[in-house]
């Protein structure tokens, strides 16, 4: 009963010393201090054994060997002497994969005898290596106990090599996690670095929390850091301090914009700026702005020597990069200013027609001003995105925009204007880059943070469990069987049987948010809003959105951010399946209204890859994707929602390309559900892709 007892107390200590080495790694102290209070630990536990770690892991440490302090005094000579020693079987412990026993070093014969002879001098006469391998099986290194007497390991020194075995590769593994994000911040601060434009991020109140040299440099001043902490709105104009104020908050509040200002530099001289923003997460969970910041002073001095020398209609198109057209569709007559032949790359006063017009569009924009065409067949004003393919070469983005007017004889023409907006969109694209490397470095973070945790959390039942279940092996095994301690220790397997499952609870309720359906929503709007906030993106992929909602919708009851998560999903999934589509029109219709059974239904028809009918029913389910990188949550997700607001979601796939996605959820006035099936005219918005309403991409 004795044995039993101080068994007891080594597990518990071991489950302990476990507890404080995994606490220690969630922290992020250095891996080596975590190596060696784990050397300690094992000593203290290990019945007169010494211990020793060798990693090979090059990426991470390149060479480390760790001996425990009993080796010898002298550390460097410690570490040189363990090393050497160690090359024979922990070596071979890696290359197996498997433990390795020596019983008795003196009449070992597979290594050298100088390493016999060593490890004999320095008194130890029996060798067990437990080889440290990742949750991939790729081999890290070897932990090693040396015990002072011929012999074989007891249960409890093979429980305590493969544990600590264990506690290692986490360690190890939490350092690459920590190796990958530092190099990945790296990264990232070089590519602001580099970049010739002013990038900052700043708080609500106009707190600057990081710019970089070229912001720096245009502000006055030679150190980035010494400007972190200033305010931001200090160095603007007076006179559009206010405007600019009103705009940071848009941005800190979820908006994107852009926005043109003075700025006053630390040397008292006035600069104009154009900058574009987004809002970003920071670590703290607040919302920040992101914004790309450009000196256009010498470009608006420019634009106002223009000013004071032309006309006052070629002034305005000068200014704005834009120029204007007349167009009367029946005849196909089109006059335009000069400024419309040089964005168009024209010679100035040739004849322009339609065809020449067309011809200078960028293959991959062509359905998008065919779009606009077919539109100007019912008189419909028209505003569209599209690139201009020169003959040089050059690659232009301009914007269009139309107004349908009548003659007195009844006849269509079209007044509008032409803009190259080709500055911006760099600077938006640029932008778009620096946000998805922020949202990078942001999420190796949080992964970081959330292995530790969850490694912290389910690891200390685990081994509780995994312990206790040995013990009670030897208690039943003795002679007589030892009931009573049998008993006790089965109690407490099912203690950690319960934390463990307490452990698994508590990260699902972490990302599970309970529906609250306390709220009004109107489905139009917040589609708008989804809509908008994905506007750059559904540009940038050229891709042709359109909107059609029936009039005197009903507003629905539920979540309106939960709903809008779903609108998001399936437009996003929606823009993904288009990815590769090249040989037709890429184009989204966004759908709304009343089904068959009077409740609102919302579709979401592309032209993309579609899927195989008969994985329509698994569209929905648990990590099921059909995406490479995809990891089959946003539809399960997505489900859940609407399931819990009293609705119903489903797909249909084209029979050529595509697909629809649509869901339906009740009105205020209609609170129940219609379980026998989606509503017709949501299954009908495919045939209607071509005549909704537009909206500018």
């Amino acid at each position: 009963m004795q044995i039993d007892i101080e068994g007891r107390k080594s597990v518990e200590a071991l489950m302990a010393g476990g507890k404080r080495l995994l606490e220690m790694v969630a922290v992020g102290l250095p891996l080596l201090a975590v190596l060696n209070e784990m050397l300690r630990l094992a000593e203290e536990l290990a019945s007169g054994c010494r211990c020793g770690i060798s990693l090979i892991d090059p990426d991470c440490m390149k060479s480390l060997r760790v001996g425990a302090p009993s080796f010898v005094q002298d550390r460097t000579e410690a570490n040189r002497n363990h090393g050497n020693d160690e090359s024979g079987p922990c070596d071979l412990a890696a290359s197996l994969e498997a433990p390795v026993i020596v019983p008795d070093i003196a009449s070992e014969t597979r290594w050298s005898p100088a390493w016999r002879e060593r490890s004999l001098a320095d008194g130890r006469r029996a060798c067990w290596v437990a080889p440290v391998l990742s949750r991939t099986h790729e081999v890290l290194g070897s932990f090693a106990l040396y015990s002072p007497t011929p012999g074989n390991p007891t249960p409890f020194q093979r429980d305590l090599m493969g544990e600590l075995a264990h506690i290692v590769s986490v360690a190890m593994e939490r350092a690459k996690m920590d190796l990958s994000l530092r190099r990945s911040d790296e990264s990232f601060r070089a590519i602001v670095e580099t970049t010739p434009e002013c990038v900052k991020v700043i708080t609500r109140d106009g707190t600057l929390l990081r710019v970089n040299s070229a912001g720096s440099n245009l502000a006055g001043s030679p150190d980035p850091a010494a400007l972190v902490g200033a305010c931001f709105y200090d160095f603007v104009a007076l006179e559009h301090r206010d405007q600019y104020v009103v705009f940071n908050q848009e941005i800190c509040s979820g908006k994107t914009g852009f926005l043109e200002f003075d700025i006053i530099t630390l040397h008292g001289e006035r600069r104009h700026m154009e900058t574009h923003a987004a809002p970003l997460q920071s670590g703290d969970g607040s919302i920040v702005q992101l914004g790309v910041t450009r000196d256009i002073t010498a470009r608006k001095q420019a634009a106002e020597q223009l000013w004071k020398s032309a006309a006052l209609m070629v002034k305005v198109e000068q200014i704005s990069l834009s120029g204007s057209f007349c167009w009367r569709p029946s005849s196909g007559g089109i006059s335009c200013s000069e400024q419309l032949y040089r964005i168009y790359g024209i010679e100035p006063g040739a004849r322009i027609t339609m065809d020449i017009v067309t011809a200078r569009v960028h293959p991959g924009d062509r359905h998008i001003v065919d779009n606009a065409l077919e539109q100007a067949r019912d008189g419909k004003d028209l505003e569209c995105d599209y690139r201009l393919l020169l003959p040089d070469g050059t690659v232009k983005y301009v914007r269009m925009q139309a107004h349908a007017t009548f003659s007195s004889q009844g006849q269509l023409d079209y007044i509008g204007a032409v803009q190259d907006v080709t500055e911006r969109r760099q600077s938006e694209e640029a932008l778009y880059g620096l946000r998805a490397e922020l949202a990078h470095v942001s999420r190796v973070n949080g992964l970081g943070a959330l292995s530790a945790s969850i490694a912290h959390e389910i690891n200390q039942p685990l081994a509780g469990i995994m312990t206790n279940a040995r013990i009670l092996v030897r208690l039943l095994n003795a002679e007589p069987p030892n009931v009573e301690g049998a008993l006790e220790t089965a109690q407490r397997t099912i203690r950690d049987g319960h934390r463990a499952s307490e452990v698994v609870n508590r990260l699902r309720a972490m990302f599970r948010k309970e529906v609250v359906m306390t709220d009004t929503v109107d489905l139009g709007e917040a589609a708008h809003e989804v809509i908008e906030l994905l506007r750059s993106e559904i540009r940038r992929k050229r891709i042709v959105l359109q909107l059609k909602m029936a009039g005197d919708l009903p507003p629905v009851t539920g979540d309106k951010v939960q709903l809008q998560q779903v609108i998001l999903n399936l437009l996003l999934n929606a823009v993904e399946a288009m990815q590769g589509v090249g040989d037709r029109p890429r184009r989204i219709l966004v759908r709304i209204d009343r089904d068959d059974s009077d409740d609102l239904c919302v579709a979401v028809t592309d032209t993309g890859t579609g899927f195989e009918p008969e994985n329509a029913d698994r569209l929905f389910g648990a990590f099921y994707t059909s995406k490479r990188e995809g990891m089959g949550i946003g539809l399960s997700v997505s489900r859940h929602i609407i399931e819990r607001h009293g609705g119903r979601i489903w797909a249909t796939s084209d029979e050529r390309f595509g697909a629809t996605f649509a869901f339906s959820v009740p009105c205020c006035a209609c609170p129940v559900l219609d379980q026998d099936g989606p509503g017709a005219r949501c299954q009908d918005a495919r045939a209607e892709m071509g005549v909704a309403m537009r909206i500018p991409g």
